[in-house]
């Protein structure tokens, strides 16, 4: 495939978290097709708009993660979770 740039500014998507730990940025199609995209950019900028992220702090480190409302299940940021 030849490279293929598009101007990534105005985009909508979706930070995922990959299996081996990389982070990607997805959109999706009308079709629910999808393209996954490495992000190697290491200081874009971004806008969350999600109503079910939180940005949480404690002991056990700073995180952008599930509000506590929307998960019934222990996360990794939650400082009374017995597991890391």
């Amino acid at each position: 495939m030849s490279n293929q740039e598009t101007p990534a500014q105005g985009q909508r998507g979706i930070l995922i978290s990959g299996f081996g730990g990389g982070v990607y940025f997805r959109q999706y199609a009308e079709d629910h097709s999808f393209v996954d995209y490495e992000v190697t950019n290491y200081d874009v900028e971004i806008e969350i708009l999600d109503p079910h992220a939180a940005l949480i702090r404690n002991q056990r480190g700073d995180f952008l993660d599930y509000t506590a409302e929307s998960m019934n299940v222990v996360s990794k940021s939650d400082p009374d979770s017995k597991t890391d």
